[in-house]
């Protein structure tokens, strides 16, 4: 190509006009491009100051968007600042905002109650919540967390109405944390459990970190737990974990570290004079002979050396402060095709009581893969490892023995040897010494524990979904547990050696290992016709379980430091093994249909089979019928402006239960020896067995509402139920001449009635104050229909017509203060003295015998109830919950009640006991335990209590940094809290813990904790 010089000269004289006009152009441009690279970043939140994750985040019209992450937090380019951006998300009004030239929009989502909940987790699935026709009752992983909590059972108490939830004990790693949905449906306490489902598969709640917690749902009628059938008989508890969440991953790390004491121990007299003078006096008032002399007592009186002749608290040594730790990291991110989200958890747990400690890791790995658009995988699996460390006879076993040291001596002898003690004096009862215990022995558990949880789904055509999930639970325990014996003196002489058998010498080791298996597949159909909806379930599940321990013992151990298992000598060796196994297959259904959106029906069945039944009864039938109408939707209520939405909805139906033991139809076989001279080894049926055994059946009618009013500003719920379990597996007792152990048989029916009411109101304060009231009630009570026979214990009684083991007892008629009124009573049990119980002639026969026992209400909760608030202020927020029972009285007697049981301190309550210048009419006069023949060892109402209770259950103070403050440190959020927890408890009860139902006696048990934490949540 030829290029002439007029050319380059005319391109040369263009160039300066070109260059203006690019420059000009770029001058339009540049607020343009600066516009199109802006970056609009912020935090959103819910009227409580709570970070919500998974908020999608539109330019509005436009397919530009994000979803925040785990702190709330969202970071997002814009092309066009004049667009405005719209959040969204689920139970949340959606918000348009406009930029307004902002590069930092924080946003507040109010409560949208028409959607809040919208998908509510239930068998094999989900439902809108305004379809839900069965009785559930749902909370947020985010409401339960607001406590800090190691075990994460303990989160639900109070939490939803219909659920109970009893915590027992506050020994590490063994809470013994119980669970009942509407009542006592059976006599087996195994039985009674409800099914506990976790992302689809049964599983362990307990073994859960709190922190990956993402709702929890209870199944509580016949419509909403039939779909589980022969598992469902006592309600089902249904998990979800949290899942990953398109978009930027994020890192999540939560700290917190608790000072943690008891809620309450006794309240003992621990001045050694005091404690000597009562004693006398009580082995007087009892026909025994005193054992300190006068100048024993002044010698303590007086001393002025309190290491040799102290006051000591043997509570002091036992209970300790302690701090316990948790720490969380989450990793939560994905894309279009990929999700997934990680937790790591570990905590450490010291017990309040010495030498109880629990470590605990958990990882939890939910991960969600798209092949394509029409098939998709993923794994929702978790492993815990726990080491527990305890005493060798237990903490029940620890605590008596703490009890019954008295305040002459201390754990260790005065003259700083370090040698230990267990009496004080050589006509006193010796006892071991729990010190010793905890500093030289142990029990030591190591366990395993995975649920394995594997699924995938396919879309076979529109509307047509095929689900295939399995998985595996396995725990695996070692348990090493060493008892010795140990040197022990006499406080007053130190050089009586004697050697205290804590346990026999030895050691015992054992592994037990549990299998559990299941696989289901299941094919979902939904479609829309018009404003005909209908939705079918069908499916079948396998699963299979086997349980094995092994363990073995040697005894004689020529040291306590050598604990393996091969230097103890052989004579004398035990060793075991047992195995387990059951089965159970299934086939089940459901049916949904709706038109309108205002006339709900739903039918649900399954068809079990099980190992643990005869071959002729081993399958089941179990099916469900309900029925909704939103009424709120019908023309005639259109137009109240008060009430938004209103749902009635009713249903019945029957379930079984199938937690009845492995093999209670079968003879099982036992090992002995031939009676006569020992010789020869056999085996022998020990019982009868009954081959007919069936079903417990339980049949369930429900009837409730749901609705909302005042603009969505106030809800509330309320169900009436009654549950009949019939067909009850119970022991049958058979003459003692046959030398037989009682057959299990189908005897008996329980009826439980009763109603749920929940209700919450939202709102605002002054603009600037947001909260939320929450309120929860539930009361049932029950009676025991049919039985078959009358069994008498020794303060309860099992009889038609009555509430189950209903309280049976002589009445309490107060103290006898003179000869004169003993004189003139009915004829007591025994001859009784003044200062003594006084038991009541209920029929007027003019003696007291068996036939003045009585019925007596308050086994069970008249109700138990929870109050909550919460409240939100610019950054700030502020959780308080209240939770209580009423109604129900406690039997309290034995240990920490009567007075010096095998050489315990007697409480301080006993300074108001009756002497004859102190006529109490309430405190019997003072005496020795199981050492007085008086009517004080007759079961009488005397020691019935009354345990209704309200209690200050947790109270937390949060502060979120605001996100401008926090960005500048790189971080997504950050926030600081404290927590209380179980901080005080208004009852009459004398006890150490209202709340503690299954514990007989009054201090016998691990008490709970009050925990102070501090801690702190910071996103990446």
């Amino acid at each position: 190509m030829h290029i002439s010089t007029n050319q380059i000269i005319q391109a040369r004289n263009r160039s300066p006009r070109l260059l203006v006009t690019i420059i000009a152009m770029l001058w339009v441009m540049l607020p343009l491009l600066a516009q199109a690279q802006q970056q609009i970043s912020g935090t959103v939140t819910d009227s409580e100051n709570n970070p919500l994750p998974g908020v999608s985040v539109l330019l509005k019209g436009t397919t530009t968007g994000t979803v925040t992450d785990a702190g709330g937090n969202y970071s997002l380019s814009v092309s066009d600042t004049s667009i405005p951006l719209v959040f969204s998300f689920v139970g949340f009004q959606s918000q348009e905002v406009a930029i307004a030239g902002r590069s930092s929009i924080t946003i507040v989502l109010a409560d949208d109650l028409t959607t809040l909940g919208e998908v509510v987790v239930v068998g094999y699935g989900s439902q809108d919540k305004a379809q839900v026709t069965g009785a559930v009752a749902t909370v947020s992983g985010q409401d339960l967390n607001k406590r800090v909590v190691t075990n994460p059972a303990a989160l639900l108490q109070g939490q939803l109405p219909g659920l109970q939830v009893v915590q027992n004990s506050g020994e590490p790693g063994n809470e013994g944390v119980n669970f009942k949905i509407r009542g006592i449906g059976t006599f087996s306490g195994a039985g009674t459990d409800p099914l506990i489902i976790i992302d689809g598969l049964p599983g362990n709640i307990s073994a859960l970190n709190p922190n990956d917690i993402a709702n929890v749902t209870i199944l509580k009628d016949a419509a909403a737990a039939a779909i589980y059938g022969a598992r469902g008989a006592n309600g089902v508890i249904v998990v979800t974990t949290k899942k990953g969440q398109s978009g930027k991953t994020s890192i999540t790390y939560t700290f917190n570290n608790g000072t943690t004491k008891a809620t309450a121990l006794p309240d003992l007299i621990t001045n050694s004079a005091e404690f000597m003078a009562l004693n006398n006096e009580a082995r007087v008032n009892s026909g025994l002979n005193p054992i300190y002399s006068q100048d024993q007592i002044d010698l303590y009186r007086n001393a002025t050396d309190r290491n040799k002749y102290p006051n000591h608290n043997w509570l002091g040594d036992m209970f300790r402060t302690v701090n316990v730790q948790n720490h969380y990291l989450n990793v939560n991110g994905g894309n279009e095709n990929t999700s997934f989200s990680i937790g790591l958890g570990h905590t450490n747990q010291p017990g309040v009581m010495r030498g109880f400690d629990y470590r605990k890791s958990t990882l939890q790995l939910n991960l969600k893969t798209k092949i394509n658009k029409h098939i998709t995988f993923g794994t929702n699996s978790m492993i815990r490892y726990g080491k527990r460390k305890g005493a060798p006879q237990g903490s029940t076993d620890q605590f008596l023995a703490t009890l019954a040291q008295s305040p002459l001596y201390a754990p260790k002898l005065w003259d700083g040897s370090g040698r230990y003690t267990f009496r004080a004096y050589s006509n006193e009862a010796g006892n071991k010494n729990p010190v010793a215990i905890a500093e030289n022995l142990s029990q030591n558990t190591d366990e395993v524990y995975a649920q394995l949880n594997g699924f995938i789904n396919v879309e076979l055509i529109k509307g047509l979904n095929w689900e295939t999930r399995g998985g595996a639970n396995y725990r695996n325990a070692k348990s090493s547990d060493f008892r010795g014996r140990i040197p022990m003196y006499l406080y007053s002489d130190l050089s009586a050696q004697n050697f205290v058998d804590v346990g026999t010498l030895g050691l015992k080791v054992g592994q037990a290992q549990n299998l559990y298996t299941v696989l289901y597949s299941q094919l979902t159909y939904e479609k829309q016709m018009g404003k005909h909806f209908a939705k079918i379930l069908a499916g079948g599940q396998q699963e299979q379980n086997r349980a094995d321990t092994l363990g073995a013992s040697r005894r004689e151990f020529p040291t306590n430091q050598l604990t393996q298992l091969n230097a103890g000598p052989a004579d004398g060796q035990t060793n075991y093994g047992t195995a387990a196994e059951w089965a159970i297959r299934s086939y089940y259904g459901r049916i949904n249909y709706d038109y309108d959106d205002k006339y709900l029906l739903e039918a649900s069945t399954r068809y079990d089979g099980t190992s643990r039944l005869p071959s002729d009864n081993r399958w089941g039938l179990f099916y469900a019928f309900s029925g909704g109408w939103r009424i709120s939707r019908e023309s005639f209520l259109t137009n109240v402006s008060w009430l938004n939405d209103l749902k009635l909805r009713g249903s019945w139906g029957k379930l079984g239960n199938q937690n009845i033991g492995t093999y209670p139809y079968q003879n099982v076989l036992s090992q002995s020896v031939y009676p006569f001279n020992g010789l020869s080894t056999g085996f022998y049926a020990p019982g009868l067995v009954d081959p007919n055994l069936t079903w417990e059946t339980t049949k369930t009618v429900d009837f409730g509402f749901d609705a909302r009013v005042l603009n969505d500003r106030l809800e509330f719920s309320f169900d009436w139920f009654k549950k009949d379990t019939y067909d009850i597996l119970r022991s049958y007792q058979v003459p003692l001449y046959t030398g037989l152990n009682a057959p299990t048989v189908n005897n008996g029916k329980i009826r439980n009635i009763g109603y749920e009411a929940q209700v919450a109101y939202r709102g605002t304060i002054a603009e600037d104050i947001n909260f939320r009231l929450g309120a929860n009630i539930q009361h049932y009570k029950n009676k025991l229909v049919s039985y078959g026979s009358r069994d008498i214990s020794d303060n309860s009684i099992r009889e038609e017509g009555h509430e189950l083991d209903e309280w049976y007892l002589y009445q309490w008629d107060g103290i006898f203060q003179s000869q004169q009124e003993i004189d003139n009573s009915p004829k007591q049990p025994v001859v009784p003295q003044p200062g003594d119980l006084k038991i009541k002639d209920v029929n007027g026969d003019g003696k007291i015998d068996a036939s003045d026992r009585t019925y007596t209400k308050g086994r069970y909760p008249v109700a138990s109830y929870n109050l909550s608030a919460n409240f939100a202020w610019k950054g700030f927020d502020l959780g308080i919950q209240f939770y209580g029972s009423w109604g129900q009285k406690l039997y309290v007697s034995g240990w920490g009640i009567e007075p010096f049981r095998q050489g315990s301190a007697p409480t301080t309550a006993w300074r108001n006991r009756w002497t004859p210048d102190n006529p109490s009419t309430t405190m019997p006069r003072i005496y020795v335990a199981d050492s007085y023949p008086a009517v004080q060892n007759y079961n009488s109402t005397y020691y019935l209590q009354d345990a209704s209770f309200l209690r200050l259950k947790n109270l937390t103070l949060g502060y979120t940094v605001p996100s401008a403050l926090v960005s500048k440190i790189k971080m997504q959020s950050l926030r600081f809290f404290f927590s209380g927890d179980n901080l005080h408890t208004w009852s009459k009860y004398k006890g150490l813990d209202p709340e503690r139902t299954s514990v007989s006696g009054n201090y016998v048990a691990y008490p709970q904790n009050r925990v102070f934490t501090l801690g702190l949540s910071a996103s990446l």
